[in-house]
């Protein structure tokens, strides 16, 4: 792995960590999504200062260079995280559909009793 790679790699963990931090204290990011980032910004850490592990982890996929490795890890793992982020509004566009279906039941209820 060339010594570009990894320093820009120290690079942009560092600045992720900073900035999730700021936005942690500026309660702007729940703590559950910034331990994601958190974690992955160790893991890119992990891989720019210790590049064989990356090297080591390409050869056991059979990829050629460790840069690419790391590049398909890191598509990896943002996909599974979109994956994750897709399920978690799914799940919120439901609940608001039958909180706004419930409200207005119960709107059109005591509008029927007043008309009575």
């Amino acid at each position: 792995m060339s010594i570009s790679l990894r320093i820009i790699l120290i690079a942009v963990s560092v600045l992720t960590v900073l900035f999730m931090i700021s936005k942690i204290r500026k309660t702007k990011l729940q703590i559950e999504y910034a331990i994601f980032w958190l974690g992955f910004s160790v893991l890119l850490l992990v891989f720019s200062i210790f590049p064989q592990i990356a090297m080591w982890m390409s050869d056991i996929c059979g990829i050629e260079s460790p840069a690419n490795f790391i590049f398909l890890f890191v598509i990896f793992i943002l996909l599974i995280n979109q994956f994750n982020m897709t399920i978690k509004l799914s799940n919120a566009e439901s609940r608001t559909a039958g909180i706004i279906q419930e409200t207005a039941i119960r709107e059109k209820m005591k509008k029927d009793e007043k008309c009575d």
